[in-house]
């Protein structure tokens, strides 16, 4: 399957399976960050959603526990 051009990262489980761990940390550090320093309400969400997928793959393929997180605006 072809990854979107749009941003290069896996939206997918299937693509998400081909990640090593060092990946799911690279990209989980990053959406930490985008959720926290984001420009709009709305792009922090993104983030913010994205963080909680991919926590939740990682705890399905490696067996890391995906902490609760709760979105909060500023």
């Amino acid at each position: 399957m072809k990854r979107r051009s749009r941003s290069g990262m896996p939206d997918h489980s299937d693509e998400a399976a081909a990640m090593s761990q060092e990946e799911f940390e690279s990209e989980i550090q990053r959406c930490v960050w985008g959720a926290e320093n984001g420009g709009t309400s709305q792009g922090r969400k993104s983030y913010f959603k994205r963080l909680v997928w991919l926590e939740k793959q990682r705890e399905e393929l490696f067996g890391i526990t995906a902490p609760r997180r709760a979105f909060r605006e500023r």
